[in-house]
């Protein structure tokens, strides 16, 4: 929507870029070393009952093993919270691989030790940031299937009773099962919070929270084919702070941000929750009003503007005085929505030309001027 204007406050201009901070694999990175964190805990836990149960079962060097798996398992966590993440999992993979042997070698392949070394195939996967994933699951399945040779060969070397191999037993089943779930959980809440985030930056302007100018574009399409199903007219909003490059070069870009924020909150507190209000481009702001005809939108309109004048910014204790202008045009369908937008924004071109800080309603087009779809529909 370029036009010219009489001074340089509403001369064409090219908003700045804003950095998107580049999530992807650090958001996955986070979520893994918490969770390596959680595991820790888990298993230093888990180990902890096992000294107790192995010491009743009369299993003294299985009960010992745990107590030095506990001292693994706080290192691993220690290590992951001042960030020497490889010693912390290089740590972890020992506990693991080391008490998986030692338990089946000690009281047999049966006692389901060797159900935990299956944690670690979820854990490669999702940490697999340099394509090692593959080559690290090949190595564990030949461990497993080395350690199940060595046991069946030499049987069990402290064996425990038929009735407590099988407690043992279904205690490892019930505890895999449990650490499996907990892990899916919080994979699975990791995948809704990038999927939320990534809605976010895809639908919302960074700086001010409303909708930007692509999804105010979707939006604005449901909400005009409606509109056209029920007869409701809508009315379309554009507005633009007054002498806005002004306050960028005289009190600098961050009071410039401030002043988009606070015009965002403004507009928020004065529309309707129906309505449909986005960030247009560096200093505009749009909204579609559903079910509101142009004297109602018009009327809106002077309500904001006089809000703003009313209300000037506090920075850094002193007041900044802030005006909009508006143009407000009646949307004749889905197709009309870019040339109401045009209309929009001829409007708000003569409020600029007028003094400024003002509304101004646009012509409404003429039957020719409509999409022949929307014609029909004035008629």
């Amino acid at each position: 929507m370029a036009r010219s204007a009489p001074d340089s406050d509403i001369a064409p201009r090219t908003p700045r870029r804003f950095a998107v901070p580049q999530r992807g694999s650090s958001l996955a990175g986070k979520a893994y070393w918490a969770m390596v964190k959680q595991v820790a805990v888990m298993a230093a836990v888990i180990d902890a009952g096992y000294v107790v149960l192995f010491w009743w079962l009369g299993s003294g060097p299985l009960a010992i093993i745990n107590l030095i798996s506990i001292a693994m398992y706080v290192g691993a966590y220690q290590l992951v919270t001042m960030r020497r993440n490889t010693a912390a999992v290089t740590l972890i993979w020992l506990e693991v691989m080391l008490h998986a042997a030692l338990g089946s070698l000690l009281i047999g392949w049966d006692s389901g030790f060797h159900y935990y070394l299956l944690l670690f195939i979820p854990t490669i996967v999702v940490a697999n940031t340099r394509g090692y994933a593959v080559p690290l699951v090949l190595t564990l399945l030949a461990y497993y299937l080395g350690l199940r040779a060595v046991c069946d060969w030499l049987g069990p070397l402290t064996p425990l009773s038929p009735i407590s191999l099988k407690w043992v037993n279904a205690l490892h089943v019930a505890l895999v099962f449990g650490m499996l779930s907990a892990l899916a959980a919080f994979y699975r809440r990791t995948v809704l919070t990038a999927e939320d985030r990534l809605r976010k930056q895809a639908t919302l302007d960074p700086l001010t929270g409303l909708n930007n100018r692509r999804h105010f574009e979707t939006l604005a399409t449901h909400v005009l084919a409606r509109s056209q199903r029920d007869g409701t007219p809508v009315t379309l909003l554009l507005c633009d702070v007054d002498h806005f490059k002004r306050v960028n070069d005289e009190r600098g870009h961050a009071v410039g941000d401030e002043v988009l924020m606070a015009i965002a909150r403004m507009l928020g507190q004065n529309l309707r929750d129906g309505d449909v209000v986005a960030r247009w481009g560096g200093e505009e702001f749009v909204a579609l009003m559903p079910a509101s005809p142009l004297d109602k939108a018009c009327a809106t309109a002077e309500r904001i503007r006089a809000a703003v004048q009313a209300t000037p910014l506090e920075v850094d204790a002193t007041p900044l005085a802030l005006t909009l202008s508006f143009g407000v045009a009646q949307v004749h369908g889905v197709q009309d929505l870019h040339a109401a937008i045009a209309r929009a924004d001829k409007a708000l071109y003569d409020a600029k030309n007028a003094g400024r800080n003002r509304v101004s309603a646009a012509q409404e087009p003429t039957p020719a001027e409509i999409m022949p779809s929307q014609a029909a529909a004035l008629a």
